[in-house]
């Protein structure tokens, strides 16, 4: 959990995150065989946070809203590791300023298919499964930090969802019937 962000390029680590999940406030994160992995909890509409769990429940990464933003900061262990904004008119892009170096996401958020890259190296992809639509496929590079990656693209997907909400000026929320992840979470 320790390590930082790398320039690693094989891909090793397969999650999957559902499109679907209930009303209530988390929804759970597994690997690519179906395991449950990580546990997502909170309302950042409400608290203004979530928090990403192992499954015992323990916290490792806690993302939250900074007011009158559409920024969002990661805590690992309780101290803030790095803040993800838009960036572009378009949110076309996203920049991840952290302690472990400024990463960038680039692609097409609004299909989820976009790569996280630090120092021009990816990282970690995200993308639409075809054959199921309705889940998102997150591979993270050996030499990363899961937790990191996997709150790095929740923060994004809050943000993507907040920003096509403000342009459509209706309410709704992160994960909410417009979200990807379909749920509660607002």
């Amino acid at each position: 959990m320790t390590r930082p962000p790398g320039s690693g390029q094989n891909y090793v680590m397969n999650y999957l995150i559902s499109s679907k999940w209930s009303l209530g406030e988390h929804f759970v994160i597994t690997d690519d065989s179906g395991k449950p992995r990580f546990d997502v909890r909170g309302n950042l509409g409400f608290s203004r946070s979530l928090s990403l769990c192992d499954v015992s429940g323990a916290e490792l990464a806690t993302i939250r809203k900074l007011m009158m933003s559409t920024e969002h900061e990661i805590m690992l262990g309780g101290q803030r590791v790095a803040n993800v904004y838009h960036k572009g008119f378009f949110g076309d892009s996203y920049e991840i300023d952290s302690g472990f170096g400024t990463l960038f996401a680039k692609g097409n958020f609004l299909g989820w298919n976009y790569t996280i890259a630090l120092q021009g190296q990816p990282v970690a992809t995200v993308s639409r499964l075809p054959a199921f639509g309705e889940k998102f496929a997150v591979e993270i590079a050996a030499s990363e930090n899961d937790v990191f990656i996997l709150a790095v693209v929740l923060a994004i997907d809050a943000i993507h969802d907040e920003r096509r909400r403000q342009q459509q000026g209706g309410a709704g929320g992160m994960f909410g019937a417009g979200g990807i992840f379909g749920g509660g979470i607002t």
